[in-house]
């Protein structure tokens, strides 16, 4: 029963302390900064037209040859 009381107690009182806290800055104006790294992702897929390129890194270069019905990809890492 003691358990009981102090798991009670404790519940009662974590929330009267969070609800205080989110009231406080109810008007207040907050600016939030979020710095995040994107990884650089690059997708190249071949069809029957020709290669599709899908990319948000540019540190990149590629050409396509073609000879008759070969296509050749080249790509360079800058």
């Amino acid at each position: 029963m003691k358990k009981l009381a102090t798991i009670t107690l404790t519940i009662i009182l974590m929330a009267l302390l969070s609800s205080s806290l989110f009231a406080a800055g109810v008007n207040d104006t907050v600016v939030l900064k979020l710095h995040a790294y994107i990884p650089e992702r690059t997708t190249f897929t071949a069809d029957e037209f020709g290669f599709q390129v899908a990319s948000n890194a540019y540190n990149f270069t590629y050409s396509v040859f073609e000879q008759g019905m070969d296509r050749t990809l080249f790509v360079v890492a800058n």
